[in-house]
């Protein structure tokens, strides 16, 4: 029963093949066919310097709710996520592409906290601004200024997921840091430097790809076959805040039909804030 239970709560079931990912090719022609909300997750200084033209900002560690995370074990609280949104005049019907400079941290992050609300058409820029500025698509300066809109959440409240329930687990738990970090090497601004006790190391940078958000298929799968990652797991990730590192790793693997596969909002930075837990190095 309590297996049962545990997959019910997973947040995203993903078939393989899902359409996680738009090609710059797609976003050209769709922003010439239809009305689309473009999200451009860096900071406002990178936002500034350049971006796609109807791109709105907004920085993906904005989103960042520490204590929601500490309080509930959700990823934001929805009325915050709702005052987000709806100042870029968004509503949760709104079809929404995702970019960042290429790496899928910010757009990932965006993207798992559109979904976590209860948003349906969001999708991430495959190789995200880096690959549209190879290409010598346009670009602009000039930013956009939408009207504030309700943004009527419908949150995914079994999302939760509060650092009690490391210990009662009975799943695979990703580090996607750098090895600096899992070694305890580095504490990436947290209290304590190490990981979390049982946890693997799976730096988000293995699955990363050139001009692409990710590696190929198979190519991914082979990584993760060498750190004995399979399908048949549950799997949960984390990073330092719980967003960034430990959203790219649960979207490659729903890319690739995990579908039992969440993120553990808290991360690192709450993990390492009780001097009583338990740390590995």
């Amino acid at each position: 029963m309590r297996f049962i239970l545990w997959l019910l709560l997973w947040p995203v079931a993903a078939a393989a093949g899902q359409n996680l990912l738009i090609s710059t090719e797609e976003l050209a022609a769709a922003q010439a066919q239809r009305p689309l909300a473009l999200i451009d997750a860096e900071n406002a200084e990178s936002y500034q310097r350049a971006h796609i033209p109807g791109a709105l900002n907004l920085y993906y560690m904005d989103l960042e709710d520490a204590e929601e995370n500490a309080k509930t074990g959700l990823p934001i609280h929805p009325n915050l996520g709702a005052s987000k949104f709806g100042a870029l005049g968004i509503r949760r019907d709104t079809e929404v592409v995702v970019y960042d400079s290429g790496n899928g941290r910010g757009a990932s992050a965006v993207r798992y906290i559109l979904n976590f609300l209860g948003h349906e058409r969001v999708r991430v820029l495959d190789g995200g601004f880096r690959k549209w500025l190879k290409e010598g698509r346009p670009l602009t300066q000039a930013s956009a200024k939408p009207a504030k809109v309700i943004y009527a959440t419908q949150p995914r409240n079994e999302w939760a997921f509060k650092t009690e329930a490391l210990s009662k687990r009975a799943a695979v738990l990703l580090d996607a840091r750098s090895i600096g970090e899992y070694t305890g090497k580095d504490a990436g601004g947290a209290r304590q430097a190490g990981h979390v006790p049982g946890a693997k190391s799976l730096p988000w940078t293995l699955l990363s790809g050139d001009l692409a958000t990710f590696k190929d298929a198979e190519a991914m799968r082979r990584v993760l076959a060498a750190h004995g990652v399979t399908p048949d797991q549950e799997i949960v990730t984390y990073c330092n805040p719980g967003l960034g590192r430990s959203t790219v790793l649960q979207m490659a693997l729903e890319s690739l039909g995990y579908d039992k596969v969440r993120v553990y909002p808290g991360s690192w930075i709450e993990w390492a804030s009780d001097p009583a837990r338990p740390i590995e190095r």
